[in-house]
């Protein structure tokens, strides 16, 4: 989701409309779903905003709804495979309670976020895909006082026997909480260290799903220059690419290119959201398989690009094609930086997240310290600055 959907909330077609022009039935009951026996697998969807879920709700058949805790799931079929759909709406918290519902009221084979997000790299436009290998949070840096920037520790998760983190960066551990017995004296030294609570720099997805995305994608056709440049004269078209890349999101909007740079420094990203460490964050933690699907809605190398119907329809349909294409067993084997897509940020710069940016006394990125894949810690000259100019971008032709 991006800031500009937000303005156009208000005139978003609601649920029930876009179900009633498809022609599917929808009936709606509160509380939690009745289930006779065992509850039935299905694929879960989350989309944050109305224009995200439209395209999901209009591939559906046999639809009716249940409201659980103020969100209303909808349940239907696509293709024979039920699938259930919550709207969640925007940032990381609502994305993560939704999605937390969803995966403890119904028997979740794997969980799909599609919507709309913004480019984080010039090679990729409006009308382009990213499937999420990794979702990271580009909003966790420590501003250090002596001209560096690191990650802020990770997002921390209290693991479970049933959790899925495989291929997650860890950051660090956490400390064994106090009990009763301890509480008094609890904090007046040192606290041992548990690896059940984990501070997580990324999340990787399961590389059967992204295996899945790619082997079934959709013909997704090409994009006028005029929709990807936001140039009513521009003419011909751009054919529009599915990549595999990294997911940033963050309860913020970043604009200008310059602070663009210090965050994909630190965390290499190709689309910029808001809901998708949130959306990673319930189903890794409940062990739930899942993937994040963006559509590219806008672009900062273009200002004045913007197509969110576009990307929001592009996203939903290599997510429906995931859902109907699920392999029988969905291995945990996790994405890794080989997976991803030549021409993404990680893929070239050689890692997803790094563990230190140096600065100039003008505040540009000098250098970038972080592991390689081997896990040796290396430290190189920052050689990507000329891509955060507005000349940058490749729509243009």
């Amino acid at each position: 989701m991006t800031r500009r959907l937000a303005r156009l909330a208000a005139t978003l077609i609601g649920g029930s409309v876009a179900l009633a022009a498809c022609g599917s039935s929808v009936g709606s009951s509160s509380g939690a779903p009745r289930q006779a026996g065992p509850p039935a697998p299905v694929v879960g969807f989350v989309n944050a905003m109305g224009m995200e879920q439209a395209p999901i709700l209009a591939a559906m058949r046999d639809v009716h709804s249940v409201l659980i805790d103020g969100y209303r799931f909808y349940r239907g079929n696509v293709d024979g495979v039920q699938v259930v759909d919550v709207r969640s709406g925007e940032k990381e918290y609502a994305a993560e309670l939704a999605t937390t519902l969803l995966d403890t009221h119904f028997s979740v084979r794997a969980a799909i976020l599609t919507g709309t997000a913004g480019s984080r790299n010039p090679a990729i436009d409006v009308g382009d895909v990213v499937i999420g290998g990794f979702v990271v949070d580009k909003s966790s840096i420590h501003f250090h006082d002596r001209g560096y920037l690191s990650p802020y520790t990770g997002v921390e998760m209290e693991l479970t026997p049933r959790s899925d983190t495989a291929g997650g960066q860890v950051g660090g551990y956490g400390a064994v909480g106090p009990t009763p017995a301890d509480a008094a004296r609890y904090g007046s030294g040192p606290s041992a260290i548990t690896h059940q609570y984990v501070y997580f720099e990324d999340l990787a997805a399961p590389r059967s799903l992204v295996l899945a995305a790619l082997a079934h994608l959709p013909t997704l056709g090409a994009t006028p220059r005029s929709v990807a440049t936001g140039d009513p004269s521009a003419t011909g078209s751009i054919p529009a690419e599915a990549v595999v890349g990294v997911i940033g999101s963050a309860n913020q909007w970043t604009e200008p290119l310059a602070d663009q740079e210090l965050q994909n420094a630190l965390y290499q990203s190709d689309a910029g959201e808001n809901e998708g460490m949130g959306f990673a964050y319930a189903n890794a933690q409940l062990g739930v398989p899942s993937l994040v699907v963006r559509g590219i809605s806008d672009s900062p190398w273009y200002p004045a690009a913007y197509d969110g119907v576009l990307a929001a329809t592009r996203a939903a349909e290599v997510g429906l094609a995931v859902a109907t294409h699920l392999p029988r067993v969905i291995g945990r084997a996790p994405v890794s930086l080989a997976d991803l897509g030549r021409q993404t940020n990680a893929a070239r710069a050689g890692y997803v997240v790094a563990e230190r940016v140096e600065l100039t006394t003008t505040g540009s990125v000098r250098a970038v310290q972080f592991a390689t894949a081997t896990g040796k810690t290396v430290t190189e000259a920052w050689p990507f600055g000329s891509e955060y100019e507005p000349s940058a971008g490749t729509a243009g032709g």
